[in-house]
Order: structure tokens, then sequence, then C-alpha cells
């Protein structure tokens, strides 16, 4: 009886994904439309944070109990999730196309912001807590930056936003959407890893394993179900803008706040994500952010190949 209803709850949690992350792109493009500003910023500022907070509480909670070796796995593995995984799920639907005119600033801040915490984490092997705090200042001094050069659009397309009888104005209703579906994402996620971690164990799976899979992709749920749902509308700039705002607020933020929690002690890289996960995440952000940079979409064909590549990096990871 108690196996069922693990199954019950996963069942629930993965329909919570796909109705939350449509409710999510629908909150998008109407608050996008009332502000009269491309979506892409609300993706790449207000989703990708939401869509970040498993990672947040995961990764400091971690560290505040003394294993900071899962906030920096969880990061470095986010990351590379959503490079690989998300990219390549939401490539499934559609080539995955964003024309909007911040698109390459915003590529070159996440592959900063990258190359910023691959230098600390791979040459001096720690972040500080005070480097932490200058980690979150400069997220927010860029997240504004975005904000000031986002251009308005030309054309308030509003055909999407219905005006209906009613006490509230479509930037409220917009907004209402957006927070409910990024809600209504996590607690599914939340509820599918629960289902998935009680069902492995119950098939006498090894903990390690389940980490180093179930727990991982579990924080980049959020970041699949957005993405994917943005996709099948035909809204890629919002699947695109969610991953690269996901992995900026990763880089910064999170590894940030991760090092303040660890005060008075230093963030210390663990050796083996020296060896190998911090030169992975690096050189996809490069690859694919080079890709995006100069090309400004990721053509169909490479979906399948993108998460074929994430699932070797699995499997090896693991071996």
């Amino acid at each position: 009886m108690i196996e069922i209803t693990y199954y019950i709850i996963g069942i629930l949690g993965f329909f919570g994904l796909f109705y939350g992350g449509n409710i999510l792109v629908k909150g998008t493009v109407q608050t996008a439309n009332s502000l009269n500003i491309p979506a892409h910023l609300i993706a790449i500022t207000l989703v990708a944070l939401g869509t970040s907070a498993p990672e947040l509480i995961v990764s400091v909670n971690a560290v505040i109990k003394g294993s900071p070796d899962i906030a920096w796995g969880n990061v470095v593995g986010s990351n590379i999730a959503n490079l690989l995984l998300v990219i390549g799920g939401a490539s499934l639907f559609i080539t995955l196309t964003d024309n909007s005119k911040s698109l390459r600033l915003d590529i070159f801040w996440m592959v900063f912001s990258t190359i910023l915490i691959f230098i600390f984490g791979y040459f001096f092997h720690e972040i500080s807590p005070v480097l932490g705090l200058s980690l979150i200042i400069f997220l927010v001094f860029i997240l504004i930056f975005m904000a000031i050069s986002s251009e308005k659009k030309h054309e308030n397309s509003n055909s999407e936003i219905k005006k209906e009888n009613n006490n509230f104005s479509p930037l409220i209703i917009g907004l209402f959407f957006t927070f409910g579906g990024i809600i209504i994402v996590l607690i599914a996620s939340a509820m599918l890893v629960y289902s998935a971690n009680k069902i492995s164990i119950g098939f006498g799976i090894e903990e390690s394993l389940i980490g180093v899979t179930i727990v991982a992709l579990g924080t980049s749920l959020p970041e699949i179900a957005a993405s994917v749902a943005a996709a099948r509308k035909g809204y890629s700039d919002i699947a695109i803008g969610n991953v690269l705002g996901s992995n900026l607020f990763n880089s910064l933020g999170i590894l940030g706040a991760s090092s303040i929690a660890s005060y008075p002690l230093t963030l210390h890289t663990p050796q083996a994500f020296i060896n190998y996960d911090l030169p992975v995440m690096l050189f996809f952000t490069i690859i694919l952010g080079g890709g995006l940079f100069y090309f400004k979409k990721i053509n169909r064909i490479f979906g399948p190949i993108l998460i074929f590549i994430y699932l070797i990096y699995l499997v090896n990871n693991f071996l």
C-alpha cells in the first residue's frame, strides 16, 4: 500500500510539472506584454530566480550541515544539466531561436560568471565568504543593468491578454500566474524527487547512485518544466532566457550564498570537481554560449545529441 502511494505521488508530481510549466509560461508572456518588455527579460530574471530556488535551498542547507561538496556539486551539476539536458529537451520540440537585442549581452554575463567561478574553483580551490558577498553584489548589479538596458517592444502585443470584466489589471494577473506557476513547479518537482527516491530505495538501489542521478536531476526539474513548456508553446526566447538566467544565478548567487553560509570557513572546491566537473562545465558553457552568441539559435537536430552527451557525462561521473 505504501509503495502504491509513492507511485501516486510521482504521477501527481509529473502532471504538476506539466501544468505548472504551462501556467508559468502563460504568466511570463502576459507579464512581459503588460510591461511592454521582452519575455526574454522576465525569463532570465524572475523565472530563472524562481526555478533556481531548489539549488539555493539544497546548497545552503548542505553547507550549514557540513557538506560543502554538495553545494559545489549542486551548482556545477545544475549548470551542466541546464546546458545539455534542459536546452536539449526544449530543442526536441522546436528550433530554439532568440532575436532579443539583449541576448548576446546576456550570454556574455552567463559565460563571464561561469569563467569567474571556474577561476576561483580551479586555481584558488576555494571561495571565501567575502568573495561570496562580492559575487552576490555583482549579481545584483548585472540584474539592474539588464533591466535598465532592456529594449521596449515597439508593438504592445496584448493579443493574448483578454480584457475581462474583473477588478485586476493584466499585470497583476500575469504576475499571479508567474508566481503561481513557479510554486506549482517547485512543489511538483519535490513530490517527484521524493517519490523516485523512495521507489529507488525499495528496489535496493544504492544511495550514492540515487544522489548522483535523482537528487542532481531533481533540482533541475523546474528549469526543465519551464523551458520545455515554453518550447512547446513556441516561446523559445523564454526557454533560452530561463537557462541563461538560471546558470547566472547558480554561479554568482548560489555559490555566493553558500560561501557566506560557510563562515568563518571558506567554501573549498572538491578535488574531483577540479579534475573533471569544472572543466566540463566551462567547456560546454563556452561551446553552447558561443553557438548561441553567433547563430542566436539551437537547431532541433542538436536536441537528442545534447541529451545523449549529458547521459554520457552522468555515467562517466558515476564510474
